[in-house]
C-alpha cells in the first residue's frame, strides 16, 4: 500500500527562539530519536519517534492498527517536551487518534489520513482546524474534509496547493468592521468612508482566491461603548447595519489605548455588541482586533504603558486574551505582528505621528487579519496595494512567521 506521509505544523515554528517553547529543565538529549509505543496492544504495530530539529522537535508516527489511549494529557508520553513540538508525520495506517494526544499541542492545523476513523474525545484542542482525507468526524469541531475538485455548495471542504491546505471558499465570505483610526487610516488615508485596513484586507484575500464582502463603520477615536450604543450616532449606523443578516463576521477594533486603561468598559462593550449580533446573524463570529503598541505613547506616558513598543504591545495582548477569554471571541493579534516588524526587522510601519499606521502598516494589519482569520500563508500574495514589493514581501513573511 501506498504511504502517504502527512505534515502537521504550528503556527509558533519560526517563534521558539523568542518565546518561552524551550524550556532549560527538559533534557533535550534524553527524547532525541526516543521511540514510543502507542500501539493499543503494545506490540510495536505503531510507534512514535521524537528527534531533535535545532531547539525543537517533530514526531514521527507511523504503523498500522489502533493507538491507545491515555487517561490525561500527562500520560501521553511526549508531554515533557510537548512545548517544544513544532512538527508531526504520519503515515496511513493508524486508525484512530487517541485521546489526549494533541490536546496540549499548539498546532495551528492537524491533516489526518484517510485511514483515521475515529477520534477520541480530547484528542485535540477547539483551537486547532481538523483536515482530513477520511470519513466522518462528528465529535471534533473546527472539521474540513477534502475535496479535489471546486464542490458545487457550500460546506466544510479544502483542498491541497504547494503543500498546504485551503478551504473551498464558494459563496463571499462577508465581513463587517468597527473602529476608529487604527481602521480607516493608512497610506495617506484619512478617509473614513474609504477604510485603508478593510480594503487591503479585500485586496489580498481575493488575490488568495478567497471571496470577500466588505463593509465598515469608522470614526476617529470612536470607543466600542459608543458604537454599543444605538443612541450614538455612530451606533445607530452599526444598529441600522445589523438589522439585516448579512455578516459572517465582524470585527471589532476599540479605541487603542482603551483595553490597559478601561478593560472592564472594553469587555461590557463587547459584549453587548456580541450580543446584538447573536440576535440578527445567523452563524456570525465576532473577532477582536488588538491594536498596536506605539512610540507616541511609551514616549508620552511610560508608567501606564511600558518604556518600550513591546512593553505595551504585551499589555495590550494580556487585555485582548483576557477579553477574549471573557467574550468567547477570537482575537486578531496584528500588534503582535507591528512588535515583529516595528523591533526586529525596524520596517517604518507607523504615520508621521509614532502612533497610526502608514501604508505599511495598513498593509501589515490587513495580511494579518487574513491570516489569522483564513489560516493560508499570506506570502504567496502578490497583491502589494501599490506599495513597495519588497517591503511588501517582507511584511508578509512576517506575518506568516508571527501570527
Amino acid at each position: 500500500m501506498k504511504r502517504k506521509i502527512i505534515y502537521f505544523f504550528t503556527s509558533l515554528l519560526a517563534l521558539c527562539a523568542l518565546s518561552s517553547c524551550g524550556e532549560s529543565n527538559i533534557p533535550s538529549q534524553s527524547y532525541d530519536g526516543r521511540v514510543f509505543d502507542i500501539s493499543e496492544k503494545q506490540d510495536g504495530s505503531l510507534t512514535a519517534q521524537s528527534i531533535k530539529d535545532g531547539n525543537s522537535y517533530y514526531l514521527n508516527i507511523t504503523g498500522e492498527g489502533l493507538a491507545i489511549n491515555y487517561s490525561k494529557k500527562e500520560e501521553v508520553p511526549w508531554n515533557p517536551i510537548i512545548k517544544k513540538i513544532n512538527k508531526v508525520t504520519i503515515t496511513e495506517g493508524i486508525e484512530n487518534i487517541g485521546e489526549y494526544y494533541f490536546y496540549s499541542l499548539p498546532l495551528e492545523y492537524f491533516i489526518l489520513p484517510s485511514t483515521i476513523k475515529t477520534v477520541g474525545d480530547y484528542s485535540f484542542n477547539n483551537s486547532s482546524i481538523i483536515y482530513t482525507y477520511g470519513d466522518l468526524l462528528p465529535n471534533i469541531e473546527n472539521v474540513y474534509y477534502y475535496s479535489e475538485s471546486k464542490p458545487g455548495s457550500d460546506g466544510n471542504y479544502f483542498y491541497m496547493e504547494n503543500g498546504e491546505p485551503h478551504i473551498w471558499i464558494i459563496s463571499p465570505i462577508s465581513f463587517l468592521f468597527i473602529g476608529n483610526s487604527f481602521t480607516y487610516r493608512g497610506n495617506n488615508i484619512t478617509d473614513t468612508e474609504h477604510p485603508e485596513v478593510p480594503a487591503d484586507f479585500k485586496k489580498i484575500a481575493e488575490n488568495l482566491n478567497i471571496s470577500v464582502n466588505i463593509d465598515s463603520v469608522c470614526k476617529g477615536s470612536h470607543t466600542l461603548t459608543k458604537y454599543a450604543n444605538p443612541e450614538d450616532e455612530m451606533g445607530s449606523i452599526v444598529e441600522s447595519k445589523l438589522t439585516t443578516n448579512q455578516y459572517d463576521y465582524v470585527i471589532l477594533q476599540e479605541q487603542s489605548t482603551t483595553p490597559i486603561n478601561n478593560y472592564n468598559t472594553f469587555v461590557s462593550a463587547v459584549k453587548k455588541i456580541k450580543a446584538r449580533v447573536g440576535e440578527t446573524q445567523n452563524k456570525c463570529r465576532v473577532v477582536l482586533y488588538e491594536t498596536w503598541g506605539t512610540p507616541y505613547n511609551v514616549n508620552s506616558d511610560p508608567q501606564t504603558y511600558g518604556t518600550s513598543v513591546t512593553a505595551m504591545e504585551a499589555k495590550l495582548r494580556t487585555a485582548f486574551e483576557n477579553a477574549g477569554a471573557e467574550t468567547d471571541c477570537p482575537v486578531n493579534y496584528i500588534g503582535k505582528a507591528f512588535t515583529y516588524a516595528y523591533e526586529h526587522e525596524h520596517i517604518n510601519i507607523y504615520a508621521d505621528d509614532n502612533r497610526h499606521q502608514n501604508g505599511l502598516g495598513a498593509y501589515l494589519s490587513a495580511a494579518s487579519h487574513v491570516r489569522s482569520l483564513f489560516k493560508v500563508r499570506v506570502s504567496n500574495c502578490t497583491e502589494y496595494c501599490g506599495l513597495s514589493e519588497n517591503e511588501c514581501k517582507a511584511l508578509l513573511g512576517i506575518t506568516d512567521t508571527v501570527i
